[in-house]
């Protein structure tokens, strides 16, 4: 997962700083995701997607589709995702944390 982010990131000239920035998250907590030591929430991993241009799907390594969904799928995410509590949530970034530590 990592690598395929620092691929696309690189490919489209972002420096850690500046991704960081545009998805809201610190530098320091990138690069910890880029290098494999940290999984990225749900949501971060939405905005990382969605500012490279890559399928959530792809950079989980669940599906070759590298193009980022339409703005269709986007509105359902989005909506899903906003249906979820807190606890909701943290199932799902556990699930996520788990699928990730086993690959």
């Amino acid at each position: 997962m990592g690598e395929k982010i620092k691929s696309a990131r690189i490919e489209k000239r972002l420096t850690l700083e500046k991704l960081s920035e545009k998805i809201g998250i610190s530098r320091n907590f990138l690069w910890e995701i880029e290098a494999g030591r940290k999984a990225p929430a749900i949501q971060t991993l939405y905005r990382i997607g969605k500012e490279l241009s890559l399928s959530v799907d792809y950079i989980l390594g669940l599906s070759n589709n590298v193009k980022w969904i339409d703005d269709k799928e986007e509105k359902n995410i989005n909506f899903l995702i906003k249906k979820l509590d807190k606890k909701e949530m943290s199932i799902v970034c556990r699930l996520l944390e788990t699928y990730l530590e086993s690959k």
